[in-house]
Protein backbone atom coordinates (compact mmCIF):
# COMPACT_ATOMS: atom_id res chain seq x y z
CA UNK A 1 0.00 0.00 0.00
CA UNK A 2 1.21 3.54 -0.50
CA UNK A 3 0.66 6.26 1.71
CA UNK A 4 1.32 9.92 1.79
CA UNK A 5 3.31 11.47 4.25
CA UNK A 6 3.83 14.95 5.22
CA UNK A 7 4.69 18.04 7.99
CA UNK A 8 4.96 21.13 8.93
CA UNK A 9 2.77 22.97 6.39
CA UNK A 10 2.85 25.99 8.26
CA UNK A 11 -0.24 27.65 6.35
CA UNK A 12 1.46 27.20 2.69
CA UNK A 13 -1.05 26.12 0.71
CA UNK A 14 0.29 26.53 -2.94
CA UNK A 15 2.98 23.89 -1.75
CA UNK A 16 0.14 21.62 0.21
CA UNK A 17 -1.86 21.41 -2.62
CA UNK A 18 1.85 20.17 -4.94
CA UNK A 19 1.49 17.65 -2.42
CA UNK A 20 -2.03 16.75 -2.79
CA UNK A 21 -1.56 16.64 -6.35
CA UNK A 22 1.06 13.90 -6.47
CA UNK A 23 -0.99 11.74 -4.06
CA UNK A 24 -3.50 11.99 -6.25
CA UNK A 25 -1.96 11.27 -9.18
CA UNK A 26 -0.87 8.25 -7.69
CA UNK A 27 -3.68 6.97 -6.43
CA UNK A 28 -2.93 7.47 -3.24
CA UNK A 29 -5.91 6.95 -0.30
CA UNK A 30 -4.30 7.08 3.08
CA UNK A 31 -2.65 10.56 4.03
CA UNK A 32 -0.22 11.02 7.60
CA UNK A 33 0.60 14.61 8.39
CA UNK A 34 2.85 14.57 11.51
CA UNK A 35 1.88 17.63 12.75
CA UNK A 36 1.97 21.29 12.60
CA UNK A 37 -1.14 22.97 10.22
CA UNK A 38 -0.70 26.53 11.77
CA UNK A 39 -4.33 27.80 11.09
CA UNK A 40 -7.36 25.82 9.99
CA UNK A 41 -7.40 26.39 7.23
CA UNK A 42 -5.28 23.17 5.95
CA UNK A 43 -6.90 21.31 7.63
CA UNK A 44 -10.13 22.19 5.68
CA UNK A 45 -8.08 21.47 2.42
CA UNK A 46 -6.88 18.16 3.92
CA UNK A 47 -10.15 17.32 4.61
CA UNK A 48 -11.09 17.28 1.18
CA UNK A 49 -8.80 15.05 -0.18
CA UNK A 50 -10.71 12.10 -1.52
CA UNK A 51 -8.86 9.65 1.18
CA UNK A 52 -8.73 9.09 4.93
CA UNK A 53 -5.88 11.76 6.12
CA UNK A 54 -4.63 10.76 9.73
CA UNK A 55 -3.21 13.73 11.78
CA UNK A 56 -1.50 14.65 15.02
CA UNK A 57 -0.51 17.89 16.25
CA UNK A 58 2.10 19.80 16.56
CA UNK A 59 3.44 22.62 18.19
CA UNK A 60 2.59 25.08 15.68
CA UNK A 61 -0.90 24.52 15.69
CA UNK A 62 -2.86 27.64 16.61
CA UNK A 63 -6.32 27.00 17.41
CA UNK A 64 -6.94 23.33 17.96
CA UNK A 65 -10.47 24.36 18.68
CA UNK A 66 -11.04 25.71 15.44
CA UNK A 67 -8.94 22.32 13.78
CA UNK A 68 -11.24 20.00 15.74
CA UNK A 69 -14.33 22.34 15.04
CA UNK A 70 -13.77 21.33 10.82
CA UNK A 71 -13.05 17.71 11.48
CA UNK A 72 -16.45 17.26 13.18
CA UNK A 73 -18.10 19.25 11.01
CA UNK A 74 -17.44 18.82 7.99
CA UNK A 75 -18.26 15.99 5.81
CA UNK A 76 -14.55 14.76 5.19
CA UNK A 77 -12.01 12.16 5.84
CA UNK A 78 -9.93 13.92 8.26
CA UNK A 79 -9.13 12.24 11.51
CA UNK A 80 -7.36 14.04 14.08
CA UNK A 81 -5.45 12.14 16.62
CA UNK A 82 -4.34 14.13 19.06
CA UNK A 83 -0.53 13.78 19.98
CA UNK A 84 0.02 10.64 18.65
CA UNK A 85 -1.67 7.67 16.62
CA UNK A 86 -0.92 4.16 15.97
CA UNK A 87 -1.90 3.07 12.62
CA UNK A 88 -2.42 -0.20 10.51
CA UNK A 89 -2.10 -0.08 6.64
CA UNK A 90 -2.62 -3.57 5.37
CA UNK A 91 -1.12 -5.42 8.60
CA UNK A 92 1.69 -2.56 8.60
CA UNK A 93 1.84 -1.10 12.09
CA UNK A 94 2.92 2.13 12.00
CA UNK A 95 3.49 5.07 14.41
CA UNK A 96 3.34 9.02 14.05
CA UNK A 97 3.96 11.77 16.75
CA UNK A 98 5.20 15.13 16.18
CA UNK A 99 8.33 15.33 17.83
CA UNK A 100 11.67 12.88 16.68
CA UNK A 101 12.61 12.49 20.27
CA UNK A 102 9.14 10.28 20.77
CA UNK A 103 9.73 9.33 16.85
CA UNK A 104 13.02 7.50 17.88
CA UNK A 105 12.39 5.89 21.10
CA UNK A 106 9.01 4.70 19.46
CA UNK A 107 11.34 3.41 16.12
CA UNK A 108 13.92 1.83 18.90
CA UNK A 109 10.87 -0.40 20.62
CA UNK A 110 10.75 -2.74 17.32
CA UNK A 111 6.96 -2.43 17.52
CA UNK A 112 6.57 -0.51 14.83
CA UNK A 113 7.87 -1.31 11.00
CA UNK A 114 8.12 2.85 10.50
CA UNK A 115 7.30 5.53 12.29
CA UNK A 116 6.60 8.94 11.19
CA UNK A 117 7.32 12.75 12.44
CA UNK A 118 8.03 16.56 11.99
CA UNK A 119 8.81 19.14 14.09
CA UNK A 120 12.92 19.95 12.68
CA UNK A 121 11.36 21.08 9.28
CA UNK A 122 15.05 18.97 7.79
CA UNK A 123 14.11 15.33 6.13
CA UNK A 124 15.74 12.56 8.14
CA UNK A 125 15.48 8.82 6.69
CA UNK A 126 16.99 6.40 9.17
CA UNK A 127 16.46 2.48 10.07
CA UNK A 128 16.74 1.61 13.93
CA UNK A 129 16.64 -2.14 13.56
CA UNK A 130 13.67 -3.16 11.19
CA UNK A 131 11.91 0.07 11.62
CA UNK A 132 11.83 2.88 9.38
CA UNK A 133 11.98 6.24 10.68
CA UNK A 134 10.81 9.02 8.34
CA UNK A 135 10.56 12.95 8.98
CA UNK A 136 9.54 13.99 5.11
CA UNK A 137 11.02 17.72 5.93
CA UNK A 138 8.35 20.22 5.42
CA UNK A 139 5.72 21.62 2.73
CA UNK A 140 6.28 24.93 4.39
CA UNK A 141 9.33 24.87 2.33
CA UNK A 142 11.37 27.48 5.05
CA UNK A 143 14.30 25.38 5.34
CA UNK A 144 15.00 24.80 1.60
CA UNK A 145 13.22 22.56 -0.42
CA UNK A 146 9.51 22.02 0.27
CA UNK A 147 9.18 18.41 0.62
CA UNK A 148 6.81 15.11 1.13
CA UNK A 149 7.10 11.32 0.40
CA UNK A 150 5.20 8.86 -0.35
CA UNK A 151 5.87 5.27 1.87
CA UNK A 152 5.25 1.72 0.24
CA UNK A 153 3.80 -0.53 3.40
CA UNK A 154 4.97 -3.24 1.13
CA UNK A 155 9.08 -2.78 0.81
CA UNK A 156 8.60 -0.44 4.01
CA UNK A 157 10.92 2.36 1.59
CA UNK A 158 10.11 5.81 1.30
CA UNK A 159 10.16 7.93 -1.62
CA UNK A 160 10.96 12.02 -1.43
CA UNK A 161 9.14 13.98 -3.62
CA UNK A 162 10.71 17.64 -3.79
CA UNK A 163 6.92 20.20 -4.46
Amino acid sequence: MLVGILSDIHDNLENLDKALAVFKERGIKQIVFCGDFCSPIPARVLGEYDGKVHCVFGNGDGDRFAILRFAKNLDNNLVLHGEHAELDFAGVKVAVTHYPFYAQALARTGDYRAVFSGHTHELHQEYIGDCLWLNPGEVLGWKGKATCAVYDSQQNTAEIITL
